[in-house]
């Protein structure tokens, strides 16, 4: 066995003696030749006995870069992380621009909302807020539409609440909801409401309740006749209906989800 390991360790000698005998730097000025293991301080000669010219000789050159293999099997999904914080509301409307305008000198932005008016006379004149961002749709792709809206009088004034017109196929039809419901119903004045159109009593082309059939009649009804005519604008309006010093504002104009709102609150 102790011969064993001597053979070994004189091979081993031998080559680094090949190593040493190709390097730079003293080791490459002279040459040493090991016959023995006792030659050698415990019997072996260790990585940091040798130069740095040496020790890199002993790595040889590095080989080419193999082939990549084969991708391994996708992992499972991991779990849903926590829920971040929400968003943002968003920002409020301080003056009508890009998709909204008034139509006339009488309809203005405040801190408040949409200001309409004061008309001293509702039934000879008024004012809208239009909104041209639902244009194009077809009626039956309006699947929500609400608008907040509180109005002012000096009389009774039984239709002075604002009412909402959806414009169809160029100006040539409209559908209104009107939340007197042909008078038939007075919302309180002074008070913020809320009026969903959608899924609620309409009229088609008959802004002025003529009295003739069919009159109001049901959403659904009106978009299976007309489902298919494009819109040109959604309009809000107070005014050319009725009511002493008329006044209103409005609060906030929703269409399929988006909420716009007017003002700073």
């Amino acid at each position: 066995m102790k011969g064993t390991k001597l053979k070994k360790g004189i091979t081993l000698v031998a080559v680094l003696v090949g190593v040493l005998a190709v390097t730079s730097g003293a080791f490459a000025a002279k040459q040493y030749l090991i016959t023995s293991s006792s030659q050698i301080k415990d019997g072996a000669v260790k990585l940091h006995d040798l130069s740095p010219g040496a020790r890199k000789a002993l790595h040889g050159k590095k080989g080419a870069k193999g082939d990549r293999g084969p991708a391994g099997p996708q992992g499972n999904t991991g779990a849903q992380g926590p829920q971040g914080p929400a968003g943002k509301p968003a920002p409020t409307l301080q003056r009508l621009a890009g998709d909204f305008s008034g139509t006339n000198a009488s309809v203005a932005t405040s801190l408040d909302g949409v200001q309409f008016g004061p008309y001293t006379d509702g039934g000879a004149w008024g004012g809208s807020v239009r909104y041209n961002g639902a244009n194009d749709l077809t009626l039956d792709q309006i699947h929500q539409l609400s608008y907040e809206v509180m109005y002012s009088a000096a009389d009774a004034a039984p239709i002075g609440e604002a009412y909402l017109r959806i414009f169809l196929n160029n100006d040539e039809h409209d559908v209104v909801f009107d939340a007197t419901q042909c008078a038939t119903t007075v919302p309180t004045k002074n008070v913020f409401h809320k009026f969903e159109v959608v899924g609620k009593d309409v009229r088609y082309d008959d802004d002025s309740c003529d009295g003739v059939a069919p009159d109001q009649q049901h959403w659904s009804d009106v978009v299976a006749a007309h489902g298919k005519e494009k819109i040109s604008g959604i309009y809000v309006t107070t005014g050319f209906s009725g009511g002493k010093d008329l006044t209103a504002l409005l609060r906030g104009l929703s269409v399929n989800g988006h909420q716009f709102t007017f003002g700073s609150a």
